[in-house]
């Protein structure tokens, strides 16, 4: 039997067409398959703390857009400022069914300095939550008004959550570059660390702004340096680190960065379900409220724009790994 030139042409784009349909209804149905069962949303903190809130607040508007009814979960697994949860998130298999809220701020020093089971720059980025830009903090009543007053002491007692916790990190960098000698006083949680400065048994206090705003609020403390690429115009009288001679990478390169990650090798169609998800879960406006309610706001990164983000934080901290590792060994 004789077939035409233009008849075979004819089957054969049709056989292409029915491959090509067949191909994106079962790209569709593995995109309406995922997620098939709950979601683990790993925390490397306890409960109760910044993280923990986060994560308990965003993970039912994830939920609610999802394509399917499953539960995100959160699961608390503290340790090591956080490591031993990362650790945990980078071993898992990357289907999507272990995602994390990671503190780029703790973790990226940590990879820079220490022999960690992750790599920050070979995971799965789903995007940013937050950006909380890092403050110095002095009693409100003190009699150190600048950042010069302060570097003319000798020494200084700096009040700490921990050494290995990200704000400590950000002020023994600071102090490194002051060229000053500090003794930390370390204490289990933020309310107790204000309060030693309160009392007058620190000079200062590191920390995130939105960790310390209420006590900044309360008139407690008072702000001697912001940490950004520009003053917030709420606090005009407080400069960023270059105004005062510091390098440009300390205005913003130790900044805390909430963002939610997941093991490398993500499936791309799962990622964008995730990725998406969490999206619409930060734009959600009783999400919105919510975190009016906790007078905290959210600055969201797409995966990319997260990817990015941490790959430049892991390089900045290299500058620093010999002060971070000091710091890290005590």
């Amino acid at each position: 039997m004789n077939i035409s030139k233009q008849r075979l042409m004819a089957i054969g784009s049709g056989v292409l067409a029915a491959a090509m349909t067949v191909g994106t209804a079962t790209t569709a149905l593995a995109q309406s398959n995922f997620p098939e069962r709950d979601i683990e949303f790993i925390v490397g903190y306890n409960p109760g703390g910044g993280y923990s809130t986060w994560a308990q607040a965003v993970a039912p508007y994830i939920e609610e857009h999802l394509p399917n009814d499953v539960n995100v979960r959160v699961r608390h697994m503290p340790g090591a400022g956080s490591v031993v949860a990362t650790n945990y998130l980078y071993r898992q298999q990357p289907d999507g069914y272990t995602i994390g809220i990671v503190n780029l701020g703790g973790l990226a020093p940590a990879q820079a300095t220490q022999d960690v089971a992750f790599d920050l720059t070979e995971m799965t980025w789903l995007g940013r939550l937050s950006l909380d830009s890092n403050i110095m903090t002095v009693r409100a009543d003190s009699d150190i008004h600048t950042v010069e007053d302060f570097m003319a002491r000798d020494s200084v007692r700096i009040s700490t959550k921990g050494m290995t916790a990200s704000s400590t990190i950000s002020a023994a960098v600071t102090l490194d570059e002051m060229g000053m000698d500090w003794k930390p006083i370390n204490h289990d949680g933020t309310s107790e660390a204000v309060l030693s400065v309160v009392r007058g048994d620190a000079d200062a206090i590191w920390g995130a702004m939105d960790s310390l705003a209420t006590y900044v609020h309360n008139g407690d403390i008072r702000i001697l340096m912001y940490y950004d690429g520009q003053r917030n115009p709420d606090y005009p009288d407080a400069p960023i680190p270059s105004e005062v001679g510091f390098p440009e990478a300390l205005n913003e390169g130790f900044n805390s960065n909430r963002v939610i990650g997941a093991p490398g090798g993500m499936d791309p169609d799962v990622r964008a379900i995730l990725e998406e998800a969490i999206r619409l879960a930060v734009e959600d406006p009783d999400f919105q409220k919510q975190l009016d309610r906790m007078e905290v706001s959210t600055q969201y990164a797409d995966g990319d724009a997260t990817a990015k983000i941490v790959r430049s934080s892991v390089s900045g901290y290299t500058d620093y790994a010999d002060v971070i590792s000091s710091l890290l060994s005590e």
